[in-house]
């Protein structure tokens, strides 16, 4: 018996969809039971020879962690200039666990910061079905060098310009040495109503320009309305008014 031509797709996405159905019956829930002791991001201040980070294991039973960093650019191809003292913590059951980022003093812009990502693994343990997927947990957290630099966040953000693009669009320019990561960015016309798309998050690079479209926004837009994250991870709204 042959089969028909028409009928190969559909069965072939019928037993897609049962492979799929299947991996998720057998896979073993993957569970954020660690915590950074209120952390969301780090800050290396350049006074620091090292930056303690503390892991919190909130789960009933021994965690496996593994720790290690990259450069939050992905263009960067250099050998990172940090280290940290110990990759591998198996942490008590409701404990907690310590180790560090270590920094040279060398390797690393002093005019302006430099943003890296420390990236934390929570190993599974073995699955108790033999035919179950144990799905390993990954936490991405920012990491920023800081050397000694003028003036702070606040001051990076009160600087920040606004202005409309010759594209149609607009954008902001960073003129700062600090990373500035803002969220819920949205404009507003000259009425103050919400207008157009709103951009979930973004980060503008030291001494930068950050170009957004304003698609869906068919009046002449004001102002822009987003909030700045600050080093305690917090948002705080804010409303500029665009250049023309």
């Amino acid at each position: 018996m042959t089969t028909s031509p028409l009928i190969r797709p559909v069965a072939r996405r019928l037993m897609a969809w049962a492979a799929l159905i299947l991996v998720m019956i057998v896979c073993s829930p993957a569970r954020a039971d660690i915590t950074f002791d209120g952390f969301t991001r780090f800050i290396f201040e350049g006074s620091q020879k090292q930056l303690p980070v503390i892991i919190v294991n909130q789960s009933d039973e021994p965690a496996l962690v593994q720790v290690k960093l990259d450069w939050g650019d992905k263009h960067h191809t250099s050998p990172l200039p940090m280290a940290v003292t110990k990759p591998l913590l198996l942490i008590p059951a409701n404990g907690r666990a310590s180790t560090g980022v270590l920094y040279q003093g060398l390797g690393l812009p002093s005019d302006r910061e430099s943003f890296l990502m420390l990236k934390v693994l929570q190993v599974p343990k073995k699955a108790d079905d033999s035919n179950a997927v144990a799905l390993a947990l990954q936490h991405n957290l920012k990491l920023f060098y800081r050397p000694e630099l003028p003036g702070s966040i606040e001051d990076a953000v009160n600087q920040l310009q606004w202005s409309n693009s010759s594209d149609g669009g607009y954008e902001a320019r960073n003129d700062s040495p600090y990373y500035l990561t803002l969220t819920e960015v949205g404009l507003r016309d000259r009425s103050g109503a919400a207008c157009g798309q709103v951009i979930d998050h973004l980060m503008i690079a030291p001494f930068s320009t950050y170009s957004l479209p304003a698609n869906g926004c068919d009046k002449p837009a004001g102002q822009v309305a987003y909030a700045y994250i600050s080093d305690a991870g917090l948002p705080h709204p804010r409303q500029s008014t665009l250049k023309f």
